[in-house]
């Protein structure tokens, strides 16, 4: 009888055993999140703050003082080459001048040069200063203006397309011919100017495409290009910290108003042309006490050790050179996965 119930037994456990034995192995293997490798397009990019630069600056001077009739521009207005900026009252300067001359010739006392300040700034709204920077240091240097007042300028024109930055002009008062009447800045292919770190600077080279965005841009995107690499570096001083940079010029290729000097702007540089990575997320990969990269795939359902080779960097991946196929299945974050462990996969992590 006892023969029998062990025979009678036997197969039951053994029927038992069967039948939880898949349930022990799945309780006790590794249950891991595995992602493929994949393969994206990328572009290199290094972004730098920068300052806009008009490209260049004209002042406009006069070869002799004149009185303007008319005032045509302000600072902000666009013109083109050849616009009228002002409109010059010739006749009121050449008398102006003419009586300024005069006076300067047949008076060398103090009071008649007082005089001579006392009725410019009756007549003209000048005062004692305003009329030496126009003729000089002093009334004395009246006598230094050219006798011959024949050469009056009818109106100032622009030399340029561009922008104007500085008027000092006033209808009805004597300009002065010693300084800027009008300062602007060309429109065309504008400048900024950043300073790249020294560990950076082997990736740039003049002709390196970037573009401009920031504050204040109507929300555009501008394209540049480096237009010089300056020979030497300088120190950027931050605080108690610095670091070695290079001041960098690009030349912006659609320049507007908009793009107005003295902006600070965020500059994208792209050293590099698009291309294609094979890649793997950063938390597949693991690295040992030698410093060798690796990662465990999956093979007959158990995790298998494979080392590899990494390449670039990227935003949200590494680029693998070597070491594994797109096919293999990777577990994603493994931490304490051991060689020939029982795995079962729980999920499948999308990796774009």
């Amino acid at each position: 009888m006892k023969k029998r119930l062990i025979l009678l037994t036997t197969p039951v456990l053994f029927s038992l055993f069967s039948a939880f034995l898949p349930m022990l192995i799945y309780h006790s293997a590794a249950h891991v999140k595995i992602v493929k490798p994949n393969t994206i397009t990328y572009q290199k990019t290094i972004s730098y703050t920068g300052e806009v630069q008009a490209a260049s600056t004209r002042e406009i001077y006069l070869e002799t003082p004149v009185i303007p009739e008319e005032i045509l521009v302000e600072p902000g207005d666009h013109v083109k080459k050849g616009s009228l900026l002002a409109k010059i009252n010739t006749q009121l300067t050449k008398s102006v001048l003419a009586q300024g001359i005069s006076t300067s010739k047949d008076t060398e006392t103090a009071e008649r040069e007082a005089a001579l300040y006392e009725q410019y700034g009756k007549v003209y709204g000048l005062t004692e200063r305003e009329i030496a920077q126009v003729f000089g240091s002093s009334p004395s240097a009246l006598s230094s203006q050219p006798e011959n007042t024949s050469f009056i300028p009818s109106e100032i024109v622009s030399p340029m397309d561009g922008i104007i930055t500085q008027v000092d002009l006033a209808s009805g008062v004597l300009c002065s011919s010693n300084r800027a009447a009008i300062v602007m800045n060309s429109v065309e292919n504008g400048k900024v100017t950043i300073h790249i770190k020294q560990n950076d600077i082997d990736s740039i080279q003049e002709g390196t495409p970037a573009y401009i965005q920031g504050e204040g841009l109507g929300g555009r995107t501008y394209q540049a290009i480096v237009k010089k690499i300056f020979p030497s570096a300088q120190k950027k001083y931050n605080g108690l910290s610095s670091e070695t940079v290079i001041q960098t010029e690009l030349m912006v290729l659609d320049c507007d108003e908009n793009l107005k000097s003295g902006y600070s702007v965020e500059v994208i540089l792209m050293p590099e042309e698009e291309k294609e990575y094979f890649t793997l997320p950063y938390e597949a990969i693991c690295q040992d006490e030698k410093n060798t990269e690796y990662v465990w795939i999956i093979q007959n359902g158990r995790a298998v050790r494979k080392d590899i080779v990494t390449g670039a960097e990227l935003p949200d991946a590494v680029e693998i050179c070597n070491g594994i196929f797109a096919s293999d299945q990777v577990i994603l974050s493994p931490d304490n996965i051991h060689s020939n462990q029982l795995v079962v996969i729980q999920q499948e992590e999308p990796h774009a």
